[in-house]
């Protein structure tokens, strides 16, 4: 019998043990909740450990289960046997049948009494979990994620989240009757709402004052003038659904009021959709108003044959004085097309009158070397002085085209003596 051996093990357990709980609930979050569980089983020591471990993931694919049945069984017995606060939940429902979606509800009760403050409900199949009004309750919510759920409006009085800090939803469908005061959360910092449908009633005007980044994706009936009184705004994603035209019923935002009502933007990224019905149909040179604090400037789905979008680009460019990089990801579908119009509006002198002298980084995706894509690129070589890098990708253009374009591209007059143009 190895007495040494057993010594020095115990020895080590105990050194283990005596590490503070902070650092023994990190190593039971690096592992998975079937692994995590089975330390219960080292010592006495151990299983209280895991009982009391803040942070619970319940992923299906973690637990070893005979039927689906099992995961929801498995998960009661985790939280029947939890001792003390539970901080963040992490459930995905991806491998969990419909059927059982309402033996799930109790769980989000017991988290509310539990001081829950992380919520992520992650759902990958084609059914949407409706979300119950339990989650009203869990008022030390301070993040809360959704994924393919529907949000549904409590019964009784409505209780908004006031400490909420972020909140993401993605494909998640709201009923009609769901009240705009839901989301009355004075605190909210960042909301990304992401393919989200039903949401043509709801109203985030006046209770956002906090918020400093939003993002909207592919959103069916979110209404851009509900985000203008967010003073404090300084990262913006904008991207519309392709089947849309208009921004929404009753919107009266364009470009000018977009960088009025944000003064604090730094980093903003717009889709050629946005891009366009945002400028109005008009083309201006300048902006009545400078966009002092805009350092980063990305556009994708850009197409280099629309007169509009493309002299919104440089009316950005010339209205930001401290703009320091631009990335363009051109609408593939147009790559190669020309339009005369744009060609003219790129070789007027009065295009392109001031220089830009903060723009140190330019790239552009999917460029193929089209007139007006070279057309742009030379402007922005000879008004750039501070000009660092010029990056153009794109993985489908034959070698010998590329040869063609870098020799067309460097022979272009530079306004910065230490420009790299790289293909």
């Amino acid at each position: 019998m190895d007495i040494s051996g057993n010594t020095k093990r115990r020895a080590m357990d105990d050194q283990l043990l005596n590490l503070p709980t902070d650092v023994l609930n990190c190593i039971l979050d690096c592992l998975p909740a079937r692994d995590a569980a089975r330390t219960s089983i080292l010592s006495r020591k151990w299983r209280y450990i895991w009982a009391g471990h803040p942070n619970l993931v319940l992923d299906p694919q973690d637990i070893v289960t005979v039927t689906r049945n099992d995961f929801v069984g498995i998960g009661n017995r985790i939280l029947l046997q939890h001792i003390g606060p539970i901080l963040t939940f992490h459930v995905n429902l991806s491998a969990v049948h419909m059927s059982q979606y309402p033996n799930i509800d109790p769980w989000i009760l017991y988290l509310s009494s539990h001081g829950l403050r992380k919520l992520t409900v992650e759902n990958s199949s084609r059914d949407l979990y409706a979300l119950p009004s339990y989650v009203f309750l869990c008022q030390e919510l301070t993040h809360l994620y959704l994924y393919n759920c529907i949000f549904k409006q409590p019964c009784g009085t409505i209780r908004s989240f006031q400490n909420l800090k972020a909140l993401f939803l993605s494909q998640v469908a709201f009923k009609p009757e769901v009240s705009a005061s839901i989301f009355a959360a004075s605190k909210l910092e960042r909301l990304r709402l992401q393919s989200c449908s039903g949401m043509d009633h709801l109203n985030f005007d006046g209770c956002l004052s906090s918020l400093w980044a939003l993002i909207l994706c592919n959103n069916h009936g979110v209404k851009l003038s509900c985000f203008m009184n967010c003073k404090s705004i300084t990262y913006a994603c904008l991207v519309l659904p392709n089947e849309f035209k208009s921004v929404g019923h009753g919107e009266r935002i364009n470009l000018a009021s977009l960088i009025e009502h944000w003064p604090l933007i730094s980093n903003l990224f717009l889709d050629g959709y946005y891009l366009k019905l945002l400028a109005a149909g008009s083309i201006m040179s300048a902006f009545p108003v400078k966009i002092n604090y805009l350092r980063d400037l990305t556009l994708f789905q850009i197409n280099f044959t629309d007169l509009v979008q493309i002299s919104s680009i440089l009316c950005l460019l010339h209205s930001s004085p401290r703009v320091h990089s631009l990335e363009i990801m051109i609408n593939v579908a147009t790559a190669t097309a020309d339009n005369n119009l744009v060609l003219q509006y790129l070789q007027e002198p009065s295009c392109m009158s001031e220089e830009i002298n903060s723009l140190r980084a330019l790239k552009i995706k999917y460029f193929q070397g089209s007139r007006a894509q070279m057309l742009f690129v030379k402007l922005i070589l000879a008004c750039c002085p501070a000009l660092e890098r010029g990056s153009f990708v794109d993985k489908k253009v034959e070698a010998s085209e590329v040869c063609n374009i870098l020799k067309e591209l460097v022979v272009f007059p530079q306004a910065s003596r230490k420009a790299q143009i790289i293909f």
